[in-house]
């Protein structure tokens, strides 16, 4: 399961979502201890030297790239590396900016664990970031200790360095572990409700949206038309005889024949606004957006040509030798909702069906009826 291409998307997903969370972490201590610093360097008056300006001018330059990042919808390891190791940069950053300053090494050192802390926590998903994290602070760490050399013994440097590794070894050993094995059980969970989510939707026989899916697609084509003002037609389909053709080659033969039917009108209808369902039984159910009554009407008629193609043999019909179909639609109207949008493309395929079937009737509304024959030979 790990290595299917739909593990690795809702694995990205996730990480995307983790990957946020630390950067947006981060960016907020980077930019709280920089609002501090700044603040003191106020408070003294004291002109920035050239390093310090440098220094600030990174900063500046982390917490904008960071926050770009932040405004990304999608999974990018690039984007997300970049960040980090900018955040990283701007924690020493400011670290340089208080030692260049005021000269005081011990606050700048307390400032770089800080930051190690931070960013052992938010780098835990990515091994590549923690190593390089923690040896950019280590660095720096003992820089500063060495300043305060003639203060410190040989034992205390020691075992004031010797922090950052154990520290990153027990880290490793114990809550990376756990979290990694926590986002992996997120990811399972995650795409295990989904599946079941698409399964609750998919009409197990034609793998086509199920009645459920249909009740969904039109709630939110309702909600789009209303918003927008981009209307669309509902189709309603019925296999024309379906009983008889049940009865005559068995039921068997009658699901072949639907998933056969699926499949065309699936072929049919191939932008991704496009919905395809199946009602129930023989009647199947397309919404089709934008779409006025002239292409309605022409849409219908490709249908019956297709299904007239396929040429699935009926021994039993009363009209032809083969499979038809009769098509009932309604074009949205303004103050539609399901109910009444559903009822006239209803009202409309029983129309169909009175008129000898294999044809197709659209309804505009209730008052001004358009009918459309679409016999095919």
């Amino acid at each position: 399961m790990k290595n299917s291409a739909e593990w690795k998307g809702y694995s990205e997903e996730i990480q995307h979502t983790v990957n946020k969370s630390s950067i947006q972490w981060m960016l907020i201590l980077v930019i709280f201890f920089h609002a501090i610093v700044t603040l003191y360097i106020n408070i003294d008056s004291q002109p920035l030297n050239g390093l310090s300006a440098l220094a600030y001018g990174v900063i500046g330059l982390s917490i904008i790239i960071s926050a770009t990042y932040l405004r990304t919808d999608k999974y990018q390891f690039i984007s997300f590396n970049l960040s980090s190791a900018m955040l990283t940069v701007a924690w020493l950053s400011l670290a340089l900016i208080i030692y260049s300053q005021w000269e005081q090494a011990e606050p700048a050192a307390d400032l770089l664990t800080i930051a190690f802390i931070c960013s052992i926590l938010a780098n835990f998903s990515n091994i590549a970031l923690l190593l390089l994290s923690s040896t950019a602070f280590a660095t720096a760490f003992v820089f500063l200790q060495l300043q305060l050399q003639l203060q410190l013994a040989t034992l205390d440097l020691f075992i004031s360095f010797s922090k950052f590794p154990v520290l990153l070894f027990l880290f490793m050993q114990t809550i990376r572990k756990m979290l990694t094995k926590g986002q992996y059980h997120v990811v399972k969970n995650e795409m295990l409700k989904r599946q079941l989510q698409r399964i609750s939707i998919i009409d197990d026989l034609t793998q086509i949206q199920n009645r459920k899916g249909f009740r969904l697609a039109l709630s939110s084509s309702l909600a789009s038309a209303q918003r927008f003002k981009l209307g669309f037609t509902l189709l309603i389909l019925d296999v024309d005889y379906f009983k008889q053709y049940n009865d005559s080659l068995g039921h068997p033969a009658g699901d072949q024949c639907l998933i056969k039917i699926a499949e065309i009108f699936t072929k049919c209808f191939k932008r991704e606004t496009d919905i395809v369902t199946r009602l129930g039984g023989e009647e199947f159910a397309i919404l089709v957006p934008d779409v006025d009554w002239y292409t309605a009407d022409k849409i219908c008629q490709r249908i019956h040509q297709a299904i007239a193609n396929a040429a699935i043999i009926h021994p039993d019909s009363s009209i032809d030798n083969k499979i038809t179909i009769s098509i009932g639609a309604a074009t949205y109207k303004a103050g539609d909702d399901e109910t009444s949008i559903y009822a006239r493309a209803d009202k409309a395929v029983y129309q169909a069906k009175s008129q000898g079937r294999n044809c197709s009737v659209i309804l505009a509304n209730e008052s001004h009826q358009n009918m459309a024959e679409s016999k095919v030979d």
